[in-house]
């Protein structure tokens, strides 16, 4: 009787209602913004999300960018993340306003947190604002580099950028932000309203050089509908390219950015790109290649754990030496997956997969991912793309893959079976000798021969 009361109770309480959602308003005064928080409970910190370092000296960047405007809180570093912080014992107020100077330095493995876009143009990343609360500073002193991890309480951030209609627009999608997700937009003020050509709204800064302008809007549409047919629909997004060019000061030529939401995020500099460069053009096609292929694997489909972003990474980057491949004859695949392999072993001697992003070897995800993709694709029949749409179709439901669900996927093609078994040690522990590996390439099928140095070196 005791058991049936409990449970008739249990199942006439109402559901908890979800956690409030944090609210940031930001609107541009003169040559910056203020931000203002509305936080939805008291607690005594705020950690952001995204608080990687700049990546000129490794330090935090808010501090150079950041100047809180309201009594009873600080900007403080604590473990991993930048916070917003109470002071004394006291909880960090409800409503904190904070002038911003945008911070258009590079960040370590993250979105710049704003784009100047000639002129009075701003580009301000909203990921940037997005946060969350934890119970006290020990628990955010302790916390790891995957916040999903810990003890955090959390209900998304509601990012709105606010001005006039004709000072303001919307780069890609802004569906506001869930527990630890990656994909926003950046907020457009003053820069040209977006041109459509080829199914891509496309926005370019003035001064970007016109040749590599006119690339953009050629190449990136076309790219786009072989990645369709090959992979299926991205669903509804309408994707958006914003190119910023940050000017000739220095030599050479340097490109970098992202994919978020519906949007690729190109970013220029260098002497060498204001004039015809076809080794340019050949990076530039590569970089959006691969970031365009993260419509598929990084939003229909994302990665559960930090640790398995080898999943996205490496998958993407097998795409587009295939699509490059398919794009210019004269592009060598071979040669693009030898160097992934060659990095992935120098890589894997410092540790295994699934640490590279503690040990903050970032490119160790592309490199090995690469070369474990290209297991899956001989595993497919020589097919990757269809491994990547069964991906997607097996994890309809939550939307994310596992190393776990991976490797389980493998396991179902007969030429992918018992392969498994030799990747877990890969991802796990370092490989002080390329065994493991070459093991694994001549399990799978994958012709290389030995180097004198007894690397492998693909055929």
């Amino acid at each position: 009787m005791i058991l049936a009361l409990a449970a008739a109770l249990a199942a006439a309480a109402p559901a908890p209602a979800a956690p409030a959602k944090a609210e940031v308003s930001v609107t541009r005064r003169g040559e910056g913004f203020e931000a203002e928080f509305v936080l939805p409970r008291a607690a005594p910190a705020w950690g952001f999300f995204r608080s990687s370092l700049a990546a000129d000296d490794r330090q935090p960047w808010r501090p150079r960018s950041w100047t809180i405007l309201t009594s009873g809180v600080r900007l403080e570093r604590r473990g991993n993340y930048d916070a917003l912080v109470g002071e004394g014992d006291g909880p960090v107020p409800r409503r904190v306003r904070i002038r911003i100077v945008p911070y258009t330095r590079e960040v370590l493995s993250d979105y710049v947190p704003a784009l100047r876009l000639g002129g009075d143009g701003i580009a301000l990343f909203d990921g940037q604002f997005s946060l969350f609360s934890v119970a006290s500073l020990a628990e955010l002193d302790r916390l790891g580099l995957d916040p999903q991890d810990g003890p955090i309480g959390d209900g998304g951030t509601r990012v709105r950028f606010r001005g006039r209609p004709s000072d303001l627009r919307l780069a890609g999608d802004n569906a506001g932000y869930a527990i630890g997700n990656s994909a926003g937009t950046y907020g457009l003020y003053g820069v040209p309203g977006a041109v459509d050509h080829g199914g891509m709204a496309t926005v370019v800064d003035p001064g970007m050089p016109a040749w590599l302008a006119a690339d953009i809007r050629t190449f990136t549409p076309q790219l786009l509908d072989r990645y369709r047919k090959l992979l299926g629909s991205p669903g509804s997004l309408r994707p958006t390219v914003l190119a910023s060019w940050a000017g000739a000061a220095q030599p050479g030529a340097s490109l970098n950015g992202g994919v978020l939401k519906g949007l690729v995020l190109m970013r220029v500099s260098g002497q060498a790109a204001t004039r015809p460069s076809p080794p340019l053009r050949a990076l530039a096609y590569r970089y959006i290649a691969h970031e365009s292929a993260h419509f598929w694997l990084g939003q229909l489909l994302d990665y559960e754990k930090v640790a398995d972003n080898w999943i996205m990474e490496g998958g993407a980057d097998l795409l587009a030496i295939r699509a490059l491949g398919v794009n210019d004859p004269s592009y060598d695949m071979r040669a693009a997956l030898q160097k992934s392999l060659t990095s992935c072993l120098a890589a894997s001697r410092k540790g295994g997969l699934a640490t590279a992003s503690e040990r903050q070897d970032f490119q160790a995800k592309y490199d090995c991912g690469a070369v474990l993709s290209l297991l899956a694709e001989r595993a497919a029949g020589g097919d990757y793309p269809v491994f990547v749409r069964r991906m997607i179709a097996d994890n309809a439901d939550d939307r994310s893959v596992s190393a776990s669900e991976w490797l389980a996927l493998l396991d179902t093609y007969p030429a992918g079976r018992g392969l498994a078994a030799r990747i877990r040690p890969l991802l796990a522990e370092a490989q002080p000798t390329p065994k493991g590996w070459t093991d694994l390439l001549r399990a799978a099928g994958i012709r290389f021969r030995l180097r004198p140095d007894q690397t492998p070196e693909l055929m």
